[in-house]
């Protein structure tokens, strides 16, 4: 049995994968206090320009460019990666399904006037999809895919050198778990993240390799307003709500400074993993 655990096979590993989606999927609408946008991006897409955010990734992302390269970047939100590496290669095609992020990414795109990136709308995989590219990568997009079977071998199809997964050491809010655990009543669930991807892929048969990006140095502080809006995000509470109120009094508690709020380090470790597209890729 042990043997299993540490080597699980294909089936396996992408039913365990699944069962870690499908906890989130029951949790986050049980418990979410706001009726959901009809994109979930409204109120974000703006954070998620180049420059707006820490890259730790670019670094690693950039090595793995090379000046004749086609590269698709899958779920590119606001183009915080494919605008800098547009710079790097001959043509970046972007996929992007969220209408605000795909305007904020257009307006970043004509703001840097490059005229080697294109952004089509549309959701991975798309049975229709016919744009090759020397590397598919997805970056920060896969936490919640239940169907990553799928959406790995359509990565393979469609990549000829490289497939590339970004993804944080820990899923989507598990810097506030303690947080969540607090206000909610219950753990919060968790989503794949690093270590589920290797392992996946490990299953597939597939041998990556993982650079992993680290923020050194203390927590940085946050404005309060602005720890307050990504905590209540995080935790799916509505503004002035009871449970708004609890998660305001713990956050000041635990980590309140004169000058802000010290939030716990989300994706203080990142990993870019790369492997070559395997059978998949070349049926």
């Amino acid at each position: 049995m042990s043997v299993n655990v540490l080597r699980p096979d294909a089936e396996a590993a992408l039913a365990a994968w699944a069962a870690l989606v499908d906890a989130d999927a029951e949790q986050v609408p049980r418990i979410r206090e706001p009726e959901p946008p009809a994109d979930h991006y409204d109120n974000t897409a703006a954070r998620f320009r180049p420059g707006n955010l820490e890259a730790l990734e670019l670094p690693a992302l950039a090595a793995l460019a090379r000046p004749e390269d086609t590269w698709l970047d899958i779920g590119a939100g606001g183009g915080r990666f494919a605008v800098p590496l547009a710079r790097r290669v001959a043509r970046l095609v972007a996929i992007e399904p969220s209408p605000a992020m795909r305007g904020t990414l257009t307006m970043a795109v004509a703001d840097a006037g490059l005229t080697n990136l294109e952004v089509h709308n549309t959701r991975w995989p798309d049975p229709a999809w016919s744009i090759d590219a020397d590397v598919a990568m997805a970056a920060h997009v896969i936490y919640d895919i239940r169907a990553i079977g799928p959406f790995i071998e359509a990565m393979e199809r469609h990549a000829r050198r490289l497939c590339v997964i970004v993804v944080a050491e820990a899923g989507r809010g598990a810097n506030v778990a303690r947080l969540f655990e607090a206000v909610h009543g219950e753990p919060q669930q968790t989503l794949p993240a690093l270590r589920e991807v290797v392992t996946l892929l490990g299953a597939l048969g597939r041998t990556p390799e993982v650079h992993l990006a680290r923020r050194e140095g203390p927590e940085a502080v946050t404005e309060r307003e602005d720890a307050y809006d990504m905590a209540r995000r995080l935790l799916w509470l509505a503004h002035g709500s009871s449970k708004e109120t609890r998660m305001r009094a713990l956050m000041e508690e635990w980590w309140g400074r004169p000058d802000g709020i010290a939030l716990p380090g989300a994706r203080r470790i990142v990993g870019v993993v790369s492997w070559e597209p395997g059978a998949a890729g070349r049926a």
